[in-house]
């Protein structure tokens, strides 16, 4: 008996062994050149360097917002800067705010700037602005858009994404139900210019009108996509609601997170989901950690029920709780970001590797054969090391793309800021404005 078990062990080691040996990133040519350096270190013990990078204007101006992060998801002395050649040289630093935590009578609530996008046809720079309201443990999110005119320098009045009746904000009534109820949704990773022109945004954690229990989620189930035109006589965009989405908490315990948009080749939208295992509440889902994914093809105003996100060829892949971003590089590929795993994830971990991937935009699924480590932990790194939370963007310039995010845990005093510049294949030509500068892909 003790050999047959003996035996087993050793047949399920050696399966393991061999199953990690020929995951795809460990197997396949890399589809890119990495270099890693450091950004920025961590200047105070026990916090995080936060560094969100973008281009704010047509050419190459950059806009950068400096964080401490001093507990989960909260920065404290937020500063930005800017460049007008491509970030050899800065502005200096401008306050933005001292905390995203803002006192209201003794109720904190999480207020600040979300994910940007530059929108040439319009000339103003698209922001997503989150309160979040925290109740008896409930979550309790409204995004808002505000634009720019002087590349981040100043904005507009922040103007919530509205999809069904309720309340306005009241700063002495904060937690009024009739606001507190309705329209909730948390920003997604960025706002879709499609080429067209229009504008697409898709917020997570809204109302699900088919869940009974939608009030008492720490965290809602529900998704809805929005459609922006730009009305240049009032100078604001009008926003529409398009499509809402659902997924049921066996699926994914804390429901569609974090959406990220992307247009393929022939038109259809595509929206890839973070989905959790396990909720804030102790729920465990009834399905292993994945990404999950939509299609549109009306332009966002409906959307296929949301599926597992997988291989162009049909395979599973496993990935945790974690952020993911698509950007359309300007020689033409799609390509993703994000974490991917071996075995089922648990909740947000493991966060490593983190990978890239090429999209096939027929199958409106990840290309097997392409995903390529980023970054990856060490043997003596500890196993709750993170590789997300990150911006990136590619270089009008060079056509790298550039990848910045805190390295949570490979410092035991604190994180700092992490630079990747990934140089893909030179295959095709990088479209170009009418003054000979490289333009990216819209969006």
């Amino acid at each position: 008996m003790v050999t047959c078990l003996v035996g087993l062990l050793a047949l399920v080691a050696g399966a393991c062994l061999a199953e990690e040996e020929s995951a795809p990133w460990r197997v396949n040519p890399p589809i890119a050149r990495v270099r890693k350096e450091l950004y920025r270190a961590h200047e105070r013990p026990g916090a995080a360097m936060w560094v969100s990078v973008q281009y704010v204007g047509p050419n190459v101006q950059r806009r950068e917002v400096h964080a401490h992060e001093i507990a989960n998801d909260v920065g404290g002395d937020i500063r930005a800067r800017w460049s007008s050649d491509n970030g050899r040289t800065w502005s200096i630093f401008v306050p933005v705010q001292p905390s995203n935590n803002v006192d209201y009578g003794g109720l904190t609530v999480w207020e600040g700037e979300c994910g940007s996008t530059y929108h040439p046809g319009a000339d103003v720079l698209v922001q997503g602005w989150l309160r979040q309201i925290v109740v008896g443990g409930l979550y309790h999110c409204f995004t808002y858009s505000r634009v720019s005119r002087d590349r981040g320098r100043t904005w507009s009045r922040p103007a919530q994404f509205r999809y069904e009746e309720g309340a306005e904000f009241d700063p002495q009534a904060p937690l009024d139900p009739r606001f507190l109820d309705h329209n909730e949704g948390y920003p997604g990773s960025s706002f879709l210019v499609r080429r067209n022109g229009e504008l697409v945004y898709c917020l997570a954690h809204a109302n699900a009108p088919g869940d009974p229990r939608n009030n008492e989620r720490v965290w809602r189930m529900g998704s809805v996509l929005f459609l922006g035109r730009w009305d240049a006589a009032e100078g604001a965009y009008r926003w529409e609601p398009g499509a809402r989405a659902e997924i049921s908490p066996e699926w994914s315990a804390r429901g569609l997170m974090e959406p990220e948009l992307a247009e393929l080749g022939d038109g259809r939208l595509l929206v890839v989901w973070r989905t959790s295992t396990h909720g804030w509440d102790g729920s465990v889902a009834q399905r292993p950690g994945r990404k999950y994914f939509s299609l549109s093809t009306d332009g966002g105003r409906t959307l296929s029920p949301p599926a597992e996100w997988a291989y162009a060829d049909g395979t599973s892949f496993y990935s945790p709780s974690s952020y993911h971003r698509m950007l359309r590089h300007s020689r033409g590929k799609l390509y993703w970001f994000g974490n991917v795993c071996l075995t089922p994830p648990v909740g947000n971990l493991p966060r490593y590797p983190l990978v890239i991937a090429e999209v096939d935009e027929e199958q409106a699924a990840l290309k097997r054969e392409t995903v390529t480590v980023i970054d990856d932990r060490r043997p003596d790194q500890p196993e709750t090391m993170e590789l997300s939370n990150f911006s990136v963007l590619e270089n009008r310039e060079t056509h790298e793309i550039e990848l910045y995010l805190p390295g949570y845990g490979q410092n035991p005093d604190g994180a700092d800021c992490l630079k990747y510049t990934l140089t893909p294949p030179a295959t095709g030509r990088p479209s170009s404005g009418r003054d000979g500068r490289a333009q990216p892909w819209p969006g």
